[in-house]
């Protein structure tokens, strides 16, 4: 398995997808690389797995990797996205409106391009030499490959209007008497009825904002290319053998088949097989609950068989403590 710029890690809720992204950038950085490990997923579990505080959140932060026993260790940084951290630290200071204060809260609507955005920053920065991305579950992930179609249809043509009137020398205040003899200055007078002149001024000078820093949003559409190239990134889609996540697994491979390249794999996690297939016993109920475990494992590697993917098969760890997971499962990834 090569080492690329960037790993993604993606699947859906509960299988496992942070404590396996932790343990992969905690293995790479044993093998003396620079190591950013990003999480957007909300349940915000790389937290515990590192021992991270709340107040860390947004901030990158210095993993000490003695804590995992590994020696000869590079170096692991850890990000827990947040949404408005991001886009002061990407546009160079704190932002002073209303509304974009609002959307860049962490339930605000712009987490998935806030996190597109801060990948392709930290990319920019170029400090470090694998970036590992742990993705929200499910349809949030999915929300993140799409980002890139939000930022481009926001800046397309459609509010080319808008956006005229809006040039270096508008104050923002100033903007309402701009739009004369515009299809634009009805809704706006609209929206002054309705909420008042206060907020009409917020919204123009957040559009002046988000569009005064395009460039930012627009360099941003460059990481879907990243990830579509197989020089650049690795692909790493975790399920679970402990519950019934074959077509989980089916959905979310074709979902992102058009980011995918060669160097993919499915990852099975808390895989039974190895223990199972040692196992022998005379007892006929036994017999039949090995023989139902190993079947339910199968589901889910026959319903991906179709697919040009690579299969992993991680195995159950029997520890309590997240950080003794993390330990046998980088045992696992010297292991491949």
């Amino acid at each position: 398995m090569k080492n690329k710029k960037i790993e993604v890690f993606c699947g859906t809720g509960g299988v496992g997808k942070t404590t396996i992204s932790a343990s992969r950038a905690l293995y790479l950085s044993s093998q003396k690389r620079k190591v950013l490990l990003i999480t957007i997923d909300p349940a915000k579990r790389l937290k515990q797995v590192l021992g991270l505080e709340d107040s860390a959140t947004g901030e990158i932060t210095k993993i000490e990797t003695s804590n995992f026993n590994l020696s000869d260790s590079g170096e692991l940084h850890a990000l827990l996205l947040s949404p408005e951290k991001t886009l002061n630290r990407i546009l160079g200071g704190k932002t002073e409106n209303n509304i974009i204060s609002t959307l860049s809260k962490p339930y605000g609507g712009m987490n998935e391009i806030m996190a597109v955005l801060e990948v392709q920053h930290q990319l920019n920065k170029n400090e470090y030499d694998t970036i590992v991305l742990d993705t929200p579950p499910g349809k949030h992930f999915i929300d993140f490959l799409e980002s890139s179609k939000k930022i481009q249809s926001f800046f397309d043509k459609n509010f080319s209007e808008v956006f005229n009137f809006i040039g270096k020398r508008n104050k923002p205040g100033r903007i309402l008497t701009k739009l004369v003899s515009s299809g634009i200055d009805k809704l706006l007078t609209y929206l002054e009825k309705v909420t008042g002149k206060g907020f009409v001024n917020d919204f123009l000078e957040a559009i002046h904002i988000l569009y005064d820093h395009r460039d930012v949003f627009i360099n941003g559409l460059h990481l879907e290319k990243d990830l579509m190239n197989v020089d650049f990134s690795n692909w790493f889609l975790v399920t679970s053998a402990d519950q019934l996540k074959g077509s989980d697994a089916k959905e979310l491979i074709e979902a992102s088949n058009r980011f995918m390249h060669k160097d993919n794999y499915l990852l099975i996690n808390k895989s039974w097989h190895k223990f199972l297939e040692e196992w022998t016993t005379d007892k006929q109920s036994l017999v039949q609950l090995r023989d139902k475990l190993l079947e339910q494992e199968n589901v889910i590697k026959e319903s991906t068989s179709q697919y040009s993917i690579q299969q992993i098969e991680f195995p159950e760890i029997f520890e309590n403590s997240p950080a003794k997971q993390v330990k046998e499962l980088i045992s696992h990834w010297k292991s491949l």
